[in-house]
């Protein structure tokens, strides 16, 4: 099967302030695709143009944009690197053919580095590493190799030699066109020799008939960059490239390291349909678009398309695909393609047509905080749900929540630059004035033991709906699982599937009003009836069943806890030790080097939302705290939260029955 060896569709992916952004500039300027090199300070970049991005410097919502390079097109999706916005970054990994992740050479590996490479890992997209700002007072390309073969993987492969001349690096490559030809023997510098002995080391790892060329002394420059190409591709080792993007050094190497080192798409137009929605987004003028990556098959305008996820057919009006930084139109997409599709009611992570060629997606992305937010006018309440419906359509992990007979709106969010982003995007694109509640830490419940929890629901007619779960519990960390024993002779499919679909909402608030998740439950028994059951009975049933059953359980509940690093003068370490004990916090050996002070560790949420503010404080402005989540452990009620609940409990049944069948 051919190749679409012109193409390549990567990311850019990279923990904040690590010059992804400027990077991506850079990369757009010297392929001759733009006149102007956009500047992050300015607020001038292709990628950033909303007006808080401008403002702060920061990327916030994942920005598509293309450039040709010899005759190869690239489409690149610019990522956010700040953790409040990382859901960007997981909607956008799992459309990827190969990745970019940038790392400074000041601050190394950095948490969402991790994060966001490990997903890359995950799903075996090939990446090149870039290390970036070079020029920074306090560089260390060297230790920022280290860091990544400890932290990241050891399957690296530099493709230069970084050395120090007149207090400046020097970056110089190892493979040239012109000495393809030389057999390695004849390599005479020594960092240049024992770079190519680790290259080849590493190389042979994966393929030992290497090795075998190299002990017989047949081994070139060339066959080496040429098995680098075969594995790069594959994902078994990552080129590592050097530059500094503020300068423009290196990007030529990068543009050239694109082409050979990340792979081209398979053609499999001729296949069935496979497509993900990645993302939504609205226009004024179409209203919604669906941007989508066609895995396999084609798409034409006017087609009926079907919908895995809701089991719907639905037809596309307009098909728009970005050509020299614009959207144009176009008649149909292919394989590979990234469009954006008017016409189809879907939402993110929607499967189009079948999942045959679909990735499995990868979660990397958990909200923390929820808070209640509030219209500054009145009269815009109404509005204000319209406009959060539609914000939560182009980032489902809002999770709004609209209790209308309180009249409250509840959203999940990862942290407070995402509350500013929410407010300035509710006044920018709908006219909207809002406040917000102070932030409180999203806990979690999960039984305390194994147990039963049933419920009849015959009465009053019309309804009959007869069930029975197992809830067991299950490893921190798990999930959720569903599984059914019973035959359809006893209740038939589609009320079953009734039950599995309202899995996610019963769940979403257990006895203490936070979500439930490590537990499995099984439907052991359960009966329908053929003149009373209706559709909703047998939801209803099972929130009754499966609360009374938590109910006698009894849950335990879960707390986020966040890993962090810290690096402050070491005046000041002592006193950050103390605060990291009273924040239940637990932390590694420090380690000081030149008069700076590093901890590692991990904390809770709950107890540290404060501090970055406090460390900036006692530090002078001289601290640098970056942090991911890691877990939710179990915590006491007293140390945790009970939530009040929102809307009827099934566990009031009465109340519950006539909330359901809108009598209340």
């Amino acid at each position: 099967m051919t190749v679409k060896s012109s193409i390549r569709n990567i990311g850019i992916v990279a923990h904040v302030d690590a010059g992804k952004t400027t990077l991506t500039e850079q990369l757009l300027y010297q392929s001759g695709c733009s006149r102007i090199l956009g500047s992050v300070d300015k607020g001038t970049t292709h990628t950033d143009s909303l007006d808080i991005e401008k403002q702060r410097g920061i990327s916030v919502k994942a920005t598509e944009i293309d450039l040709t390079y010899k005759e190869t097109n690239i489409h690149v999706i610019d990522t956010p690197g700040h953790i409040d916005f990382s859901s960007e970054v997981e909607r956008s990994i799992g459309v990827l053919d190969g990745a970019i992740v940038v790392l400074s050479s000041v601050e190394g590996v950095q948490p969402q580095t991790e994060v966001y490479f490990n997903a890359l890992k995950e799903l075996n997209i090939p990446s090149i590493f870039f290390i970036n700002k070079l020029d920074r007072m306090g560089a260390s390309p060297s230790k920022t190799i280290v860091d990544m073969k400890k932290l990241l993987t050891m399957d690296l492969i530099p493709l230069q030699i970084v050395y120090e001349k007149n207090n400046e690096f020097v970056v110089s490559n190892i493979f040239d066109i012109t000495n393809y030809e030389k057999n390695i023997s004849e390599i005479k510098e020594v960092a240049h020799k024992q770079l190519l002995e680790d290259i080849i080391d590493m190389l042979g790892n994966y393929n030992e008939s290497f090795f075998k060329q190299f002990f017989e002394g047949t081994l070139t420059l060339g066959m080496i960059k040429d098995e680098i190409l075969a594995q790069a591709i594959k994902g078994k080792i990552y080129p590592v490239l050097y530059g500094t993007a503020l300068r423009g050094e290196g990007i030529k190497e990068l543009l050239d390291g694109i082409i050979d080192y990340l792979p081209a798409p398979e053609n499999l137009d001729d296949s069935e349909l496979s497509a993900l929605v990645y993302k939504i987004s609205h226009n004024k003028t179409t209203g919604k678009i669906a941007h989508i990556k066609i895995f396999s098959g084609t798409i034409s305008t006017r087609d009926d398309i079907f919908n895995v996820t809701t089991g719907k057919i639905e037809k596309i009006t307009m098909i728009k695909k970005l050509s020299n930084q614009k959207q144009i139109d176009v008649k149909s997409a292919s394989s590979c393609d990234l469009v954006m599709v008017s016409g189809l009611n879907c939402s993110t992570y929607d499967i189009l047509g079948s999942k045959t060629y679909i990735p499995s997606l990868q979660t990397i992305t958990t909200p923390l905080l929820t808070l209640r937010i509030y219209s500054k006018i009145k009269e815009d309440y109404i509005a204000l749900v319209d406009a959060l419906t539609l914000l939560q359509e182009e980032d489902p992990l809002l999770n709004l929540q609209w209790i209308k007979e309180k009249k409250e709106l509840h959203i999940r969010i990862m942290g407070k630059i995402q509350i500013e982003y929410i407010e300035a995007v509710l006044m920018e694109r709908f006219n909207l004035q809002v406040t917000f509640g102070p932030p409180s830490v999203i806990y979690k419940e999960t039984p305390i033991a194994s147990g039963y929890g049933e419920s009849r629901y015959t009465m009053p007619k019309p309804c009959w709906a007869i069930v029975e779960f197992l809830i067991e519990p299950l490893p921190m960390g798990t999930g959720r699982i569903y599984e059914s024993k019973v035959r359809t002779e006893k209740v038939k499919l589609k009320y079953q599937r009734e039950i599995e679909d309202n899995l996610d909402q019963i769940l979403s608030q257990g006895i203490y009003g936070w979500p439930v998740t490590d537990l499995k439950i099984t439907f052991t028994y359960g009966e329908d009836h053929v003149m009373h059951s209706r559709s909703g009975d047998f939801a209803t049933s099972a929130a009754m069943g499966i609360m009374r059953g938590l109910n006698e359980i009894g849950t335990t509940l879960l707390e986020p806890i966040i890993k962090f690093r810290i690096t402050v003068p070491e005046d000041v370490g002592g006193r950050v030790l103390n605060d990291i004990i009273k924040m239940r916090g637990s932390f590694e050996t420090p380690f000081i080097h030149n008069g700076t002070f590093t901890i590692e560790g991990k904390m809770p949420v709950s107890t540290s939302l404060e501090y970055p503010g406090e460390l900036g404080r006692i530090s002078s402005g001289k601290a640098v705290m970056t942090t991911r989540f890691l877990s939710y452990e179990p915590c006491s009620l007293e140390i945790g939260s009970i939530r009040e609940r929102i809307g009827v409990n099934p566990l009031d049944r009465a109340k519950y029955i006539l909330y359901v069948r809108n009598a209340l």
